[in-house]
């Protein structure tokens, strides 16, 4: 019996979506992938074209995520596979309003 991992990451890639879904677990898995201290301080937003925005809370944070970037996007990319981040840009912004616009 074939694991179901492999046939969906099969598919995917024969569809060329293989890529926006490794970007959409760098948006989703934001939380788990920088840790608590970090997500409780910026949110992702969206990746396009290896361009992550994440939101931050104030420019003292997005000053100390920049000193980051090259860490950070390496961690990304080892989590969701290479390549599918090649830059972040740093934004100050409302950490609620996605949540806010859900309910």
């Amino acid at each position: 019996m074939k694991q179901l991992g492999p046939v969906i990451e099969n598919i995917l890639r024969r569809h060329n979506l293989w890529r926006g879904y490794q970007q959409y677990l760098v948006v989703e898995k934001w939380p788990q992938i920088v840790g608590s201290d970090l997500s409780e301080v910026t949110r992702a937003d969206y990746v396009a074209n290896g361009l992550l925005r994440v939101i931050v809370k104030d420019s003292v944070w997005a000053y100390h995520l920049s000193m980051m970037k090259p860490r950070l996007i390496e961690k990304l990319n080892h989590y969701a596979g290479s390549g599918g981040v090649k830059d972040i840009f740093f934004q100050i912004g409302d950490l609620e309003k996605q949540e806010k616009q859900q309910s």
